[in-house]
């Protein structure tokens, strides 16, 4: 017999001072030890419904409210902080959950609120660490781990409290490969007696453990589809280059027997060699904390390494920031960084041409911050090419993006390096690297080998 938990019909909602208004029509019940994913475009609602689920609307996060979401039996609007505690919550953005400034404390922080001892805690922490083969990081400083990392600290955290009901935000969208699958394997032993609701768009790590699908269509309607469909095997194609013969190529950037540790730390990168020509797209792949996000920040000149970095033959470490900075942009995993106006258009100086190409024109109103996650990492590119830069340093740059945004952005990059840019990516998204990109790096062991 099935045991609805979650009871949710004609949700919808309108965050304050924002002209975004989801309406979502229809109703559908999450069942007891159900695993349900959450599928839809980017900007449809997924992740705001996410957090109305936990309870977050309208307690955290102010708005018009209206349809109803019954939890347990009850309006989950009449429940209070302590009630909702049984929702566990993994959210899109990392570092917007994490608390404290080192592993360890980050995952106690929830087991000494609920009155575990010091050695009871140890034990929790020691064992899940372990299973989830973590715990090599339990004494690193919270800001010294990758962006995937910081996402798994972020769902053991969660996993200890033993919540009810799980929900995941993008669970492996900062994972590399290996640990996406080794994540989900262990989400299968430690979800059997919860209730799992999941938006992700990578769903070829998901099709084992799914019991249903719920589509959001782009005007809010709410369906139900067969997890048989072919939503499992979307895959994109290989775009076609111009070819080389369009424009001779340039040496923008080069890395020459280019080493790097952070204090106190092994060494991260070793002896690395590398050039990048003008009109080419450059991947590079390898697990969580193998230093590829760092190595992004030394090509940006944000690290200083003099004498191993070079554009055009000049040492960057002696070219002013405002001048290297006008050759080459690095964005973020963090998309919200790159944010300083309170409105799309401002960001991009009303500038139709972009706003259009990003498909960001029903967003020109609102403030960057009230974006889904998807339409804040388009953003962010846009903001980028709105500065005219020759070379674009991207790390993860398909982060939120449904199948649709992503093949937009493929050719949209892929037009832009026919026409002389040039791209440095960092990503897991490997169906995106074989779409459009020329040259394959792989770093591990502090060295980067072509595939």
């Amino acid at each position: 017999m099935s045991i609805p938990i979650y009871q949710v019909e004609n949700f919808g909602f309108n965050y304050p001072q924002s002209h975004y208004n989801l309406k979502l029509n229809g109703k559908f019940t999450i069942n007891q030890g159900e695993c349900i994913l959450i599928q839809g475009a980017s900007g449809s609602g997924k992740s705001t419904l996410l957090a109305a689920l936990k309870g977050l609307i309208p307690h955290l996060i102010n708005g018009k409210l209206s349809g109803k979401i019954i939890f347990n039996h009850q309006d989950i609007t009449t429940f209070n902080e302590k009630q909702l505690l049984g929702i566990g919550y993994l959210q899109q953005n990392p570092d917007s959950q994490l608390i404290c400034s080192d592993v360890y404390s980050e995952l106690a922080f929830g087991l000494e609120n609920q009155g575990f001892t010091a050695s009871e805690i140890e034990s929790k922490i020691t064992r899940i660490a372990q299973d989830f083969k973590l715990d090599n990081l339990l004494t690193y400083q919270l800001n010294q781990l990758s962006g995937g990392e910081k996402q798994k600290v972020n769902l053991l955290a969660i996993l200890l409290m033993q919540p009810q009901v799980l929900l995941l935000d993008e669970p492996t969208a900062f994972l590399d490969p290996e640990s996406a699958h080794e994540i989900i394997m262990m989400l299968q032993q430690y979800i059997q007696h919860s209730t799992v609701v999941i938006v992700e768009h990578n769903h070829y790590y998901l099709r084992n453990i799914i019991s249903r699908v719920i589509n959001i269509s782009n005007d809010g309607q709410i369906s139900e589809q067969s997890s048989e469909q072919s939503i499992w095997n979307q895959t994109l194609p290989k775009l076609k280059s111009a070819g080389d013969s369009k424009q001779t190529k340039q040496a923008l950037i080069e890395l020459r027997q280019l080493n790097f540790a952070y204090s106190n730390n092994r060494k991260l990168l070793n002896n690395l060699n590398l050039t990048i020509n003008s009109g080419e797209i450059i991947a590079i792949t390898g697990k969580n904390g193998s230093g590829k996000s760092s190595l992004l920040k030394l090509i940006a000149g944000i690290i200083k390494t003099p004498g191993q970095i070079f554009w055009q033959q000049q040492d960057i470490a002696t070219i002013n920031y405002q001048r290297l900075w006008s050759y080459l942009t690095l964005l973020w995993q963090n998309p919200e960084a790159h944010f300083i106006y309170n409105s799309v258009d401002e960001e991009l100086e009303q500038n139709n041409k972009i706003l259009a190409l990003f498909n960001l024109v029903p967003q020109r109103a609102q403030n960057p911050y009230s974006l889904s996650e998807g339409q804040k990492r388009r953003l962010s590119l846009a903001i980028a090419l709105n500065l005219h830069p020759q070379l674009i340093l991207l790390d993860e740059p398909t982060f939120g993006q449904d199948y649709e945004h992503k093949l937009q952005l493929a050719q949209l990059i892929m037009q832009l390096k026919n026409q002389g840019m040039s791209f440095v990516m960092v990503s897991h998204d490997q169906d995106f690297i074989d779409a459009i990109a020329d040259r394959r790096y792989h770093l591990a062991g502090g060295e980067l080998s072509l595939c």
